[in-house]
């Protein structure tokens, strides 16, 4: 990783005093560029060895010192970008004399010379882009090291010689003493997930995304807690707001921290707030009836509640194109569902008998399946068993391979698009995967894939 001061330099111009009455002191202007974004980086903090004073960077990455005493000074620059690179900026030490001024320029590298220094030529890479960043304790901020950290992304490839073919690829660094990683080789163009883990804790499966130019930098420190991932609860929380565009109203969304069984529903201005939360880097996922669901990562701490704002697009149902559909049965195999479908244990439907429903509510789909009651209750429908060896009719729902807690009975009708919906499993008590067991086994289990988890790229 980059972090010594020498492969940064500061540029240092002498100009003359303004015509004003000599005070004897001097004064110290710069700028601090952003070469990897291409803009100027505000809210850096620069500090002054020598005069023990620290300034903050404007919105154009100006900053002023003023009133020094003639000597020797010297600049370091702190900012979270710096910290996510493993990096130091910092000017060799410099003189300043009485009824003067110095200018001078700091800038952070760019993606490209970051990339050059930081990976070596891999022959079998698969592009030359890269991921870089570092994984830190939640609550005390240290680095934590030796730490996996890991990238996943699927290939799908289309030809007329092998039609559809996937290929799940998985690439890994571990962390060094300072908590910093660098995963070198990627190709560019894709959708990823990035995971931390070292013994029982993991952080979440965050979502990433590599533009499009040829070498693209990513970014991103992970918070991984020393807790066991199977705790689900903690001290952190996230207050936010849900907007649902063009809607008169934001009440009503539902929202979750994937993984764990907090959820909130939104009031009137689209407000929630989720607490006792397990700290760490964890995902959050808005649902909507009629419109698109949404992840949106969080970094979440004890030390001080989080605020996020998540903005759901109306969701517009189209038929996919063939090609499009392959893709969704490839990737429903990525995850077992043609597996268990050649068992025979259950019922099953794919994305073409679903596609070909074009059914409008997640009922319209359920009412094909065999063994389901749909009921009514002034909450809306409601889907029962009705082959329960002790006539209870309870089922329990699976969505994205995740338990779904009800904040209501039946509401999942009110939550999940069936548009969005490509693949649908439903089991009848002991002949449910050891996956979707819970405690009620004489439950229908009904697991259910949507395009939010089963992609089509």
């Amino acid at each position: 990783m980059l972090g010594c001061a020498a492969q940064l330099t500061a540029q240092q111009t002498a100009q003359p005093p303004a015509p004003a009455t000599k005070s004897g002191k001097a004064q110290i202007v710069g700028i601090v560029i952003d070469s990897l974004n291409g803009e100027y980086l505000s809210g850096a903090d620069v500090m002054i060895e020598g005069a023990k004073a620290t300034v903050v960077t404007d919105a154009r990455g100006r900053f002023a010192i003023d009133g020094l005493e003639p000597g020797t000074y010297q600049l370091g620059v702190f900012h979270p970008l710096l910290d996510t690179l493993g990096l130091t900026i910092a000017t060799q030490p410099f003189h300043v004399g009485p009824d003067s001024s110095i200018s001078v320029l700091l800038s952070v590298p760019s993606k490209a010379t970051i990339i050059r220094r930081s990976c070596p030529v891999r022959p079998r890479a698969q592009g030359t882009s890269a991921v870089i960043g570092r994984v830190i304790d939640p609550e005390t901020l240290h680095p934590v090291a030796g730490a996996e950290v890991s990238i996943a992304w699927t290939q799908i490839e289309v030809s007329k010689e092998f039609g559809v073919r996937q290929s799940p690829r998985l690439i890994h660094d571990s962390t060094n003493a300072s908590g910093a990683f660098r995963i070198c080789g990627l190709p560019n163009s894709m959708k990823a997930t990035l995971q931390a883990r070292r013994g029982s804790s993991v952080t979440a499966e965050v979502p990433i995304t590599i533009g499009e130019a040829e070498t693209e930098l990513f970014l991103r420190t992970l918070l991984l807690s020393r807790a066991d991932s199977g705790t689900k609860v903690g001290n952190a929380t996230v207050t936010g707001r849900v907007v649902l565009e063009g809607s008169p109203t934001n009440a009503g969304s539902r929202v979750e921290v994937v993984g764990t069984d907090v959820l909130a529903l939104t009031n009137e201005k689209g407000e929630f707030t989720l607490r006792n939360l397990p700290s760490g880097s964890q995902v959050l996922l808005a649902r909507h009836l009629g419109f698109g669901a949404e992840v949106v990562p969080v970094d979440l701490s004890a030390r001080e509640p989080k605020q996020v704002t998540i903005k759901l697009p109306k969701f517009v149902a189209v038929i996919d194109p063939v090609v499009v559909t392959a893709k969704r049965v490839a990737s429903l195999d990525k995850v077992g569902f043609t597996q268990r479908q050649k068992s025979g244990t259950g019922f099953y439907l794919g994305p073409e008998r679903i596609q070909m429903m074009n059914p409008n509510r997640l009922t319209d789909i359920l009412r094909q399946v065999p063994g389901l009651r749909i009921g009514y209750s002034p909450e809306g429908e409601t889907v029962s068993g009705s082959r329960s060896a002790t006539g209870s009719g309870c089922v329990q729902y699976f969505v994205d391979d995740m338990p779904w807690q009800a904040a209501s009975p039946g509401d999942i009708n009110n939550f999940v698009n069936a548009p969005e919906v490509v693949g649908v499993e439903v089991y009848q008590g002991p002949n449910t995967p050891p996956q979707y067991s819970r405690a009620m086994t004489d439950c229908v289990t009904i697991v259910i894939w949507t395009k939010f988890k089963i992609r089509d790229r």
